[in-house]
């Protein structure tokens, strides 16, 4: 019995008049607050996005290391996103942040090598261009260990895409959530250690450039680390990781004082004040948005547990999906069958 549908009308009218809304990948009633379903990307959304979006989807410039949408990209998208009726409304509140450190937030993430690979070069390259910049406050040493991290998640993150095709994925799956999830956390040492500007009297603008590429190279490894649990059956594991990930995404809110941080770029250049508030409000977003992205693959995977379905047949059913780029995932109390299903 299948567990993924186009997105019914009645919802997407729904969204449009405000009688519902969408918190990351959740649909929820705006009266009562009930979670009505779930969207969920499928392997059709990258090139849908490429084909509206252009070449600007694989590219990106300025402060963003992700290669997804840049804020002008981003309206192009809404503008040739018309085709996908449903995706106009849920896309049409995302802000910039949001889409450049944790994607669409529209589900578990289902992407392949050369997507999360892409991302990963960019993150590299955009270290290595501001590493001169902020050599004052990184060191030789900090840099060598980046690199290793990154290294690491590189390896991690080919064997995730091959999870689908195996035949027995759970025992590597398992492996490959631990040290994800290991990488995850020795770069948020660097983000917090980056982040602790008390002592500083000024810092350059690079500085915020790379505090964002550090939150996203934390976020796909925390992406692939869900999309391993997923494939490893451990859909309550799944849950308690992605709880504890938001966890983690709120300390370093916490941790970030965006406040601090425009002003010590406006001591050393007072010109700069502009568009450092609107590189720490980018980041603050991007960190907001991760967090409502987990809360998302933590109730989807809880539907899925409830439908008894695998998570590995969850997956294998959005990697073969090459038409519908979004799809619903309702919960049990609103489940929607077809005639005969």
């Amino acid at each position: 019995m299948p567990l993924l549908y186009e997105i019914p009308v009645a919802l997407q009218e729904a969204l449009t008049s405000g009688g519902a809304q969408l918190f990351g990948a959740i649909i929820k009633d705006s009266s009562t607050g009930q979670i009505l379903g779930h969207v969920q990307q499928t392997a059709a959304l990258p090139q849908f996005l490429e084909q509206v979006a252009g070449a600007g989807a694989q590219a990106m410039n300025g402060f963003s290391p992700l290669g997804l949408i840049s804020v002008a990209q981003n309206e192009h998208l809404r503008q040739g996103i018309s085709a996908l009726k449903e995706g106009m409304v849920l896309m049409q509140g995302l802000q910039y942040g949001t889409l450049a450190l944790s994607g669409l937030g529209l589900g578990v993430s289902i992407a392949g090598f050369a997507v999360m690979a892409a991302k990963l070069r960019g993150i590299e390259t955009q270290l290595e261009a501001i590493a001169s910049a902020v050599g004052q406050i990184t060191g030789d040493r900090r840099e060598d260990d980046i690199r290793g991290i990154l290294a690491d998640v590189a390896a991690d993150i080919r064997n995730v895409d091959s999870l689908t095709t195996r035949l027995d994925p759970q025992r590597v799956a398992e492996q490959l959530q631990v040290s994800l999830s290991r990488s995850a956390a020795r770069l948020d040492a660097h983000f917090r250690r980056e982040a602790d500007v008390a002592r500083q009297t000024s810092i350059p603008l690079e500085q915020l450039d790379r505090l964002w590429t550090l939150a996203a190279a934390i976020r796909l490894c925390q992406e692939a680390a869900i999309q391993a649990l997923f494939a490893a059956d451990e859909l309550a594991t799944a849950e308690d990781y992605a709880g504890r990930c938001v966890h983690d995404q709120m300390a370093l809110l916490e941790a970030l004082s965006a406040d601090s941080l425009v002003r010590l770029v406006s001591r050393s250049e007072p010109s700069l004040r502009p568009i450092a508030l609107l590189h720490a409000e980018h980041l603050t977003d991007g960190l907001k948005g991760g967090v409502m992205t987990l809360a998302g693959q933590i109730s989807i995977a809880n539907t899925v547990k409830a439908e008894a379905t695998r998570g590995i047949d969850y997956l294998r059913q959005l990697r073969a999906e090459s038409k519908a780029p979004l799809l619903f995932l309702p919960t049990r109390a609103h489940s929607t069958r077809h005639p005969g299903a």
